[in-house]
């Protein structure tokens, strides 16, 4: 069964096991749905639901992470277990290696990336949020960023497995640039009606 298929409480009971599936990354992708989802009550109850359906795209990508995240590490187990007895398994093997840890960061990148896309979101439609769902609207901000920063953490330790350095290199870029952006946003909405 899908982890977003599951009824929260059979979800938060799997969150418990030792199987570590949901993981953090699945849980933070779980919080950005959930951001999503808030962002758009909050322009509902605005009067501006035309405006609401913005967050679809960013719920969507969210929940099909709640399940990509748990699987995203599975190439790099199975890379783990090539052969590498010749010089030239253990060049393939490293390979493949490195391309599992790629996608390991990835999904978890798609993650901070949506959660982000939601802030800015809320950002750019303050002129129609009213203050009558303000604590709604920081919330949703809240989570995106709860959502944000556990994805990161997955994808830096990942990050940090890296063998190539320039690619390292671009990823940690990436995700400082976007980190910069987060933070400034998320305190812009969370400054709304705060006069």
């Amino acid at each position: 069964m899908k982890l977003a298929n599951m009824s929260l409480t059979d979800y938060i009971k799997k969150a418990e096991d030792t199987s570590s599936v949901p993981g953090g990354g699945s849980i933070a992708a779980l919080c950005g749905a959930l951001a999503a989802s808030l962002a758009a009550m909050v322009l509902n109850l605005s009067k501006a639901e035309d405006k609401a359906a913005a967050y679809g795209k960013f719920s969507e990508i969210l929940q099909k992470n709640i399940d990509d995240d748990s699987t995203s590490f599975d190439e790099v187990l199975k890379a783990f277990r090539m052969a590498k007895t010749t010089e030239e398994e253990k060049k393939i093997r490293a390979l493949a290696i490195e391309e599992g840890y790629k996608r390991a960061i990835d999904v978890p990148l798609s993650t901070m990336e949506a959660a982000l896309g939601v802030v800015e979101t809320l950002k750019a439609q303050e002129e129609f949020i009213g203050d009558e769902a303000l604590s709604d609207l920081y919330m949703a901000a809240d989570l995106a960023l709860t959502a944000f920063n556990g994805a990161k953490d997955t994808a830096m330790l990942n990050v940090a497995a890296l063998k190539d350095e320039a690619t390292k290199s671009v990823y940690r870029e990436k995700i400082q640039a976007m980190t910069e952006v987060m933070v400034e946003v998320h305190g812009d909405v969370r400054a709304f009606h705060r006069a």
